[in-house]
């Protein structure tokens, strides 16, 4: 279990027709149903009651808003990379106004960073993207092997 009670999650990939209507809403968790298909008790503001929702239907609020942050400063600004290769590599640094791949990697668990790093890092470390592609597709198997094994 990646989510604990309290946390701030957004709905993400609603798997029945049912929950759909609640993608892209926020909520907390206020319970945890060990061994249930749907363990994660969320209550959303506009709803008077929790819904319970799979590990795989929610994602961290928080997490979401730093990609989406970084998703628009893309789309905002274009900067210089600073080049360091041991504390700023350009690779890891070309994302504009300052945010780097470790500021959202480190919000994630090992495996789902690495997904993230040789994602964002595609094309920038080396010209052929396919390896760090590869690599990517790699740390999501391993996740999706982790996760399968605690079930």
């Amino acid at each position: 279990m990646i989510f604990r009670i309290g946390d701030k999650v957004t709905i993400v990939g609603p798997s029945t027709n049912f929950v759909q209507q609640f993608k892209d809403e926020t909520g907390t968790i206020t319970n945890i149903v060990e061994g249930d298909a749907y363990p994660y008790e969320v209550q959303m503001e506009n709803h008077h009651s929790p819904l319970g929702f799979a590990e795989n239907e929610l994602a961290p609020t928080d997490f979401l808003e730093v990609v989406n942050d970084s998703i628009d400063a893309l789309w905002a600004a274009d900067t210089e990379p600073v080049e360091d290769e041991v504390n700023h590599p350009s690779h890891y640094t070309w994302l504009p106004n300052g945010i780097e791949v470790i500021d959202i990697t480190e919000l994630l668990n090992f495996n789902l960073g690495n997904v993230v790093k040789y994602t964002l890092r595609a094309g920038h470390k080396h010209d052929e993207p396919l390896t760090d592609l590869r690599k990517a597709a790699w740390y999501i198997n391993r996740e999706i092997e982790r996760l399968e094994a605690t079930q």
